[in-house]
């Protein structure tokens, strides 16, 4: 499924079937992400050649760019391959809030051993996520971790308990 995933990106990414330079594009430093409406067209500024100089700016629509980001795949310098995203246990959000950040699946233990899914989100994301007590589960869903308690609860959301002590007998 994966290697499909991967052929029709590429297909997709080839000049044929890129965007057109659009002068009033976004250019970004980083492989954007597609956040925004899919088919609005960004960019990726020139990145370094391993060979030396620049390879080319890639423009395609939003909804190119997610589906690389959602198999957690990027495109080489030179824009004529696909491969696989670095990935970290816990994403913070640190750094350029445009660049794509994967974190590993996480895996669960009970009866036997699964995986989750690899999920890949903008550093942007991530800190929202962090911002709104908000994290990503095993199973790739967003979940809260605030605690909530009930009515006459502290300020940490924690129930406040209180204890009387009765009277000797």
């Amino acid at each position: 499924m994966r290697l499909l995933t991967t052929a029709l990106i590429v297909f997709l990414a080839t000049p044929a079937l890129a965007a057109l330079d659009d002068a009033n594009a976004p250019v970004l430093a980083v492989t954007p992400s597609g956040d925004g409406n899919p088919d609005a067209v960004t960019c990726r500024a020139p990145q370094a050649l391993p060979s030396g100089g620049m390879g080319p700016k890639l423009c395609m629509h939003n909804n190119v760019w997610a589906r690389l980001t959602m198999t957690g795949q990027d495109l080489s310098a030179d824009g004529r391959s696909v491969f696989l995203r670095p990935t970290v246990a816990n994403p913070s959000g640190a750094g350029d809030p445009d660049a794509v950040t994967c974190r590993r699946p996480m895996t669960s233990t009970g009866s036997r051993t699964t995986a989750g899914p690899e999920v890949c989100l903008s550093n942007r994301r991530w800190k929202d996520l962090a911002a709104q007590d908000k994290r990503i589960d095993k199973d790739g869903q967003v979940v809260s971790t605030r605690i909530y308690g009930p009515g006459g609860a502290g300020p940490d959301g924690i129930p406040v308990v209180s204890a009387s002590v009765s009277p000797a007998l």
